[in-house]
């Protein structure tokens, strides 16, 4: 079975969440956490580390065109929960962000506690994800055009994708 995926520029599908390529999932009412290397990277020139990283990506469980997932890298989670294992300031502002960007109302207080309750689960679970993706994993880039190889005497002299 094939899955559709829609491919970013570089050729490499653009977020594919959850399913096999999560390390673990967790489901919070109609909200889903999932832990996963994403290349973030790909869909933002500007992030500095290249290639897959852990990340905790937090998406609508009834996925609709219209909502988007909040993701956190591994990095930064730090910032959510102190030394201490309690919940900083930051971490109520991502919250409450999250709420927002998901497409719920600012007076959504369900939504609020859901999102809430989510984070403070599964943050702990981040800190403990491998840092580098398992091989089996790996995407590897999908060519997109026509292959051409000119060969003379059967040693390749050229190779191009048009």
């Amino acid at each position: 079975m094939t899955s559709i995926s829609i491919l970013g520029p570089s050729g490499l599908p653009l977020v594919d969440l959850s399913g096999e390529r999560a390390w673990k999932q967790f489901t919070k009412g109609d909200l889903v956490a999932s832990m996963q290397w994403i290349d973030l990277q790909a869909s933002n020139p500007g992030y500095d580390e290249e290639g897959p990283v852990p990340c905790m990506a937090i998406y609508h469980a009834h996925r609709r065109i219209d909502k988007t997932a909040y993701v956190i890298p591994q990095r930064a989670a730090f910032k959510y929960i102190g030394s201490d294992g309690k919940p900083t300031l930051l971490f109520h502002n991502a919250v409450a962000l999250a709420v927002l960007e998901m497409g719920f109302g600012p007076t959504d207080r369900a939504a609020q506690r859901r999102m809430l309750d989510i984070f403070y689960e599964c943050l702990p679970e981040l800190f403990r994800m491998p840092r580098d993706q398992p091989d089996a994993l790996e995407v590897a880039r999908q060519i997109m055009g026509v292959e051409v190889t000119a060969k003379v005497n059967g040693k390749t002299m050229h190779q191009d994708v048009l």
